[in-house]
């Protein structure tokens, strides 16, 4: 256990003491701030302060009572895609971090002193995954302060937010991250060029993104359309951005994070047969 928290200390540390972490910070809080702000935060506010007037036409125009305006609540008509596009963010960002988890130690070659250490496999990959996500814990809280910043605005008022399924969402953002990191880490574990391993990433990661896009459309056979919807990490968060909470998409991202530990876990021992 001692050498396992080592590891896990020493891979937080080499985080935290390179350009990775804080230029993978930067880019996601300027680009969460933009898109919270200029996308859905002042709208959200536009939109507020003309309902009223809206509501006043419609009651002196019958005509447009069957308009679909729905009363602004900020958990329902924000969050939902607020999270959906930091999602795809995530695509592009998560694997400058997975990227030299790994492959890192197999182009300096200590890999091999890693095997010397009295740590399995297993732990080896737990302690390098976990280290990994104590940055992307840090992403994820800074959602927490922007769903803060509408009650703070409202002063003793409050009750912008709606809190349980604002945290459903903040969980579908955490547990998406968690099966991407993971994704990430295969790549990472099968090959020494950490762009190579982020360029694999990002495909496998757009892909899987593509593929939940692509079921919606017109043309495409119903067998096919549930597949593509099982298998995208995208459409499984969806409903936990909305705050359906199911059992399945939580057990689906378990099984995703499983899988990858598990494949790079296996990378690795035949990377230690063949050394």
């Amino acid at each position: 256990m001692r050498a396992f928290l080592a590891l896990f200390k020493r891979e937080v540390a080499h985080y935290f003491t390179s350009p990775i972490a804080y230029v993978v910070l930067v880019i996601f809080s300027f680009l969460s701030a933009w898109f919270y702000a200029i996308g859905f935060l002042f709208p959200f506010s536009e939109y507020s302060e003309q309902y009223p007037m809206i509501q006043m036409q419609m009651r002196q125009n019958p005509m447009m009572m069957g308009g679909n305006y729905p009363v602004p609540n900020f958990t329902e008509l924000i969050l939902p895609g607020f999270y959906g596009t930091l999602s795809i963010v995530l695509i592009f960002l998560l694997p400058l971090l997975t990227m030299r988890a790994i492959s890192e130690e197999k182009r300096q070659g200590t890999i091999e002193l890693l095997y010397t250490y009295p740590l399995t496999d297993l732990q080896v990959v737990l302690a390098k995954y976990l280290a990994c996500m104590v940055v992307f814990t840090v992403m994820a809280l800074l959602l927490i302060l922007y769903l803060l910043i509408p009650d703070i605005l409202k002063g003793e008022l409050g009750g912008v937010i709606q809190w349980k399924p604002a945290l459903s969402g903040v969980l579908g953002f955490y547990l998406f991250g968690a099966a991407a990191i993971a994704l990430g880490f295969i790549f990472s574990a099968i090959t020494e060029n950490q762009i190579v391993a982020a360029a694999l990433s990002f495909t496998l990661l757009l892909f899987l993104w593509v593929v939940g896009w692509a079921a919606q459309g017109e043309n495409i056979p119903e067998h096919w359309r549930k597949v593509a919807e099982a298998v995208s990490l995208t459409n499984r968060s969806q409903d936990l951005y909305k705050g359906l909470l199911h059992l399945s998409d939580i057990v689906f991202f378990a099984c995703v994070v499983t899988g990858s530990l598990f494949v790079t876990m296996r990378a690795l021992e035949s990377h230690r047969w063949r050394g």
